[in-house]
């Protein structure tokens, strides 16, 4: 009987502390982009599998692309403002008042888990926001982002 009351205990405890290393997407703004426009005509959405992601030390990648929608794009904008607070701004270009693009590092507390934001609308309107998490850092994203590979 104490045994069992020992492991309910523990996962009482461990439940919370797992979910939100899980999916730390949750308590940011940009998650609602995701929701709102991810199935939305003229959307691209991307989520990689773990296979995928396992050979970069990334936990999670989502991403998606939003062809010319002024009202995405002020919606977006409003989320990256919520969401860079506490952050480290690696990259940021502006151009008449507005974010045009924009790269931050938002490291989890207590982990070795960073979570990154990319963000770019190019001068078509195409609208593009990457959110990727797992134990690199900036330069080891870099190194990914910009690394030739032969397939």
């Amino acid at each position: 009987m104490k045994k069992q009351l020992i492991i309910i205990l523990t996962c009482v405890f461990l439940v919370p502390f797992i979910a939100g290393a899980v999916n730390t997407q949750e308590n940011l703004k940009i998650k609602d982009v995701f929701h709102i426009y991810g199935k939305r005509k003229d959307v691209v959405m991307v989520e990689l599998s773990k296979e995928m992601l396992d050979t970069y030390d990334i936990t999670f990648y989502k991403s998606i692309t939003i062809k010319n929608d002024p009202e995405a794009l002020r919606f977006i904008r409003k989320c990256l403002e919520n969401d860079q607070e506490g952050a480290h701004k690696i990259k940021e270009v502006t151009s008449e008042g507005g974010i045009i693009s924009a790269y931050y590092q938002i490291p989890v507390s207590n982990s070795n888990m960073n979570r990154f934001i990319l963000f770019k609308v190019n001068q078509k309107g195409v609208i593009t926001l990457i959110y990727i998490e797992g134990e690199l850092d900036s330069d080891d994203l870099i190194s990914i982002l910009f690394t030739k590979k032969d397939f």
